[in-house]
């Protein structure tokens, strides 16, 4: 085992096994990683063609060694023997020099709820099983590569913390800035860094020009050691061949940029050679990389947006209506676990300014865990602003940690102890930042020095199980002024106190200074000023009220704590929409209707049926009203608005609005449009994005008969003649597999010349599309869905 520090070095990873292994005779569609134990040597030579090359860093041929990855293939029995085998592969030529084998940990192939159906703890035990494995074999560090939801790899990262000491480096992979559910470099930065990741990075995700932007991102926002391993560029299909356009000089003169960012490990990925690894290795010779400037602040993250907050930034707001207390409607939907209302506020309070969402489900006759989980997994797919987790039970606080996939801010400990040893385990296991109430056993103390006593003894209970300073926030209370003259003016010098003494961030509900008074707005944004003036950084209002927004931008503005007064302007400009309406207020309409796709409404299928009862027809509401919004919907995903939680939230939407519908359609109205046969090729055991583009063809209207995955091309024949269906597409996302899509093409029109065919899948391109003798490509699901419709109308 290495020390994470070894990590800080100028290190050059390998490059790419599968493709080696091809060469060595490893057959499309075969498992990869049985050849650990079937043919050894070949994996060994692999290896050491690679430290021959001048690497630093080898990786394993564990990529896809897990039990779900290994069941496709019958093995679900090996991953003991196959993992730990790959790293006695790697060890043994590396024994006698100084470098190091990094285990490879990749995804399993299944998004983890709410984007799928697998659990969080089910996909742990997964990877705790491999990653146990590997450990027992004693490698120098794990590396968990080529993931695209936070979900998974927070799993991941957490079962590797837990069964071993190993340094791990956590990898996303990224297209167009985003991986394939949406997730920013910021973000996983973010996240990765506070759940205990030694090193984070990037690979795949085409060439180095298109990892540029990311890397550059990464670098912004940790200190941690950056890994970046791309593609030899995108593939390509010439002569009946995949191959991929950057030779080794070629691809280490495009990797130059990256030589200033001030990152210090590299590699290579898809498509690469052990010359790309010699070629890249000289050019690092003597490197010393540059210092790298990161954005100050402590930091809270959903799985696309940061919110910096610190002593000279804008004060952040916390929206708090969605709260049960006093509000009889929403404890009253929570129990009937009707979360329109909820999904309403949490959009309404976004659209307004707040910078996080308060989640509060603590009412009586509640399942709070369960409750807590299904309302961020409903949040977390369209609602960008990262939210805060209230409440003092330990289960709920886990149950939620476990299922946002973002940086959290966890509401609350005290300084009691019972609370302290009970909640902060789970902040540091769940990378969480925690709010810190000044009470303990003898309640909340009247002076405001006994309060920053109470904060100290927290903060130095944070230190002992190591949670940084910078995730503490302090909130040092203020009650009602109506029973107490003092009282506002003891927690504006409790603020003071904390930040000069303590310098952590503090938090503030601010309402409470007016309970039991009249006119409570005014004595609210008074007491909001007072305490931005005396540091606060965060504060929980409603940002429904005008006065208090108005109050904020403000006193943020005048306290210097809003650079040339954009967050000001931006509230003030002529431009701004001050009225924020939630379309759970607006009257049913097919406008409505559209709206509700657009934002992947829960009460959905209320507005559809209402429509029903006055007498609009289901056809005209599908046409006029869930088409438009899918539409959309598919315009914002090409965009880069919208990302695979958005487009998957109102493809579900639609599908109820749908399954009404269609019930309730007469027979004139029942017409259909073609029908697709789709499948993932024979080989090849991912259907991510194929499963999503049978989706997207359903909500459009079109019968689609989805055949699966590892399909041969008998199979899509049998089908596409049974069901006399006009259309076919393709799927692969393997290069190992995406050979087979031409010769289905080939068998499927010697038999059906005037199918129309599509192919798609992370390894596809238009160029090789088109010299496959495919019809057209759809790189996603909205582009495969527009194809289809301008094919039938050919």
């Amino acid at each position: 085992m290495v020390q994470k520090n070894v990590l800080e070095k100028v290190l050059v990873f390998d490059g790419a096994m599968g493709t080696l292994l091809q060469e060595k005779g490893l057959k499309p569609g075969a498992c990869p990683e049985l050849m650990n134990i079937e043919e050894a040597v070949k994996v060994a030579e692999v290896h050491l063609a690679y430290l021959e090359a001048g690497a630093d860093v080898i990786t394993t041929n564990t990529f896809g060694a897990n039990a779900i990855k290994l069941a496709e293939y019958g093995l679900k029995d090996k991953v003991v023997e196959i993992n730990q085998k790959a790293v006695e592969i790697a060890k043994t030529l590396t024994k006698d020099c100084h470098c190091l084998v990094a285990a490879s940990v990749g995804p399993t192939g299944q998004f983890v709820e709410p984007m799928g159906r697998i659990s969080f703890d089910d996909i742990y035990e997964v990877y705790k099983e491999q990653i146990g494995a590997l450990a027992a074999a004693d490698p120098d560090l794990i590396l968990l590569e080529t993931f695209s939801d936070l979900g998974e790899i927070r799993a991941a990262l957490l079962a590797a913390r837990d069964v071993c000491s190993l340094p791990v480096i956590a990898c996303l992979t990224f297209s167009g800035g985003r991986t394939l559910t949406g997730v920013s470099p910021q973000s996983a930065a973010i996240v990765l860094e506070s759940l205990g990741a030694a090193g984070v990075g990037a690979n795949c995700s085409g060439g180095p020009e298109e990892l540029l932007p990311v890397i550059k991102e990464l670098a912004r926002n940790t200190k941690l050691p950056i890994l970046v391993q791309p593609n030899a560029g995108l593939p390509q299909f010439k002569d009946g061949q995949v191959y991929y356009p950057l030779g080794a000089g070629e691809f280490t003169k495009v990797m130059e940029p990256y030589f200033h960012l001030g990152i210090n490990l590299f590699g290579s990925c898809c498509g690469s050679t052990p010359q790309h690894t010699r070629v890249l290795k000289e050019r690092l010779r003597g490197f010393e990389p540059d210092a790298r400037e990161t954005e100050k602040g402590s930091a809270l993250a959903s799985r696309e947006k940061v919110v910096r907050i610190g002593p000279n930034l804008l004060p952040k707001i916390i929206g708090e209506r969605i709260n049960p207390t006093a509000r009889k409607k929403l404890a009253e939907a929570l129990r009937q676990e009707d979360y329109g209302l909820v999904q309403a506020e949490a959009e309404v309070q976004a659209d307004a300014g707040a910078h996080l969402l308060d989640i509060n489900v603590g009412t009586h006759g509640l399942d709070e865990k369960m409750a807590m989980k299904k309302i961020i997994n409903l949040l977390q797919q369209n609602i960008l602003t990262p939210l805060v987790v209230d409440s003092t039970n330990p289960e709920v606080i886990e149950k939620a940690l476990k299922t946002y996939h973002g940086k959290a801010l966890v509401n609350s400990v005290n300084g009691e102890k019972a609370s302290l040893n009970a909640i902060l385990p789970l902040i540091k296991r769940y990378g969480a930042g925690v709010i810190a109430l000044t009470l303990d056993e003898k309640g909340i103390p009247k002076k405001g020095e006994e309060r920053y006593l109470i904060a100290e003894k927290i903060i130095k209970k944070c230190s002992e199980f190591g949670i940084p300073k910078k995730d503490i926030y302090v909130d040092c209370l203020v009650m009602t002024v109506g029973t107490d003259d003092l009282a506002p003016s003891e927690t504006l010098k409790a603020i003071r106190l904390v930040k000069e003494g303590l310098g952590v961030n503090t938090i503030l509900g601010v309402s409470n200074v007016s309970h039991g008074l009249p006119n409570r707005g005014k004595l609210n944004a008074a007491f909001l000023a007072m305490a931005i003036a005396s540091g606060l950084d965060l504060a929980i209002i409603n940002p429904l009220d005008e006065n208090m927004l108005a109050t904020w931008q403000s006193a943020s503005l005048l306290a210097g704590r809003d650079e040339r007064a954009a967050n000001y302007l931006q509230f003030n400009s002529q431009e701004v929409e001050k009225v924020h309406i939630s379309i759970k207020d607006e009257k049913p309409s097919l406008e409505l209707v559209k709206q509700m796709v657009i934002k992947g409404s829960r009460d959905i299928v209320k507005v559809i049926e209402t429509l029903l009862a006055e007498g609009l027809k289901s056809l005209q509401i599908i046409n006029e009203g869930l088409i438009p919004g899918l539409n959309v919907v598919g315009e914002k995903f090409e965009k880069g608005e919208y990302y695979l939680p958005q487009l998957m939230l109102s493809a579900e939407t639609a599908q109820k609005a749908f399954a009404i519908l269609e019930k309730r359609m007469e027979g004139s109205e029942k017409v259909s449009k073609d029908t697709v046969v789709i499948g993932t090729v024979k080989g090849d055991v991912h259907d991510i994005g194929k499963n999503m583009v049978a989706v997207m063809l359903k909500n459009h209207g079109y019968k689609v008969v989805d055949l699966g995955k590892n399909v041969p091309a008998e199979d899509f024949l049998t089908a596409l003649k049974k069901e006399k269906a006009q259309v076919l597409a393709l799927s692969a996302l393997m290069t190992t597999t995406m050979q087979e899509i031409p010769a289905i093409i080939n068998y499927v029109r010697s038999h059906l010349p005037d199918v129309k065919i599509i192919v798609g899948g992370a390894v596809v391109t238009s160029d090789f599309a088109l010299e496959a003798g495919a019809d057209g490509y759809g790189k996603d699901a909205v582009s495969a869905v527009k194809l289809v419709e301008v094919l039938r109308r050919n």
